[in-house]
């Protein structure tokens, strides 16, 4: 059985405001760090914002994810989601 992934906007953006809302010099966030939500689906939404340039992370191995800093782009683009209505 193959499974599918739908990307979530509003994934997208938790990971964001997560990120931005750490304390400069905190360690990572990861995709451990969403308990409330499978890490291989957080994963691939991290290597989504990766493959636009709107985070810089590593990938530490299968599905696992660490990201350091949100990219001048990726706070565009969170000024973006924060100006429309996810429904």
């Amino acid at each position: 059985m193959r499974c599918t992934m739908k990307r979530d906007l509003e994934l997208l953006e938790v990971i964001l405001l997560k990120v931005e809302q750490q304390p400069l010099g905190a360690p990572f966030i990861t995709n451990k760090d969403f308990s409330n939500r499978d890490p291989a689906l957080v994963a691939a939404h991290i290597q989504l914002l990766c493959d636009k340039h709107y985070v810089i992370a590593a990938q530490n191995g299968d599905d696992k994810w660490s990201i350091s800093r949100i990219t001048f782009d990726g706070y565009d683009y969170l000024d973006l989601l924060r100006g429309s209505t996810l429904t």
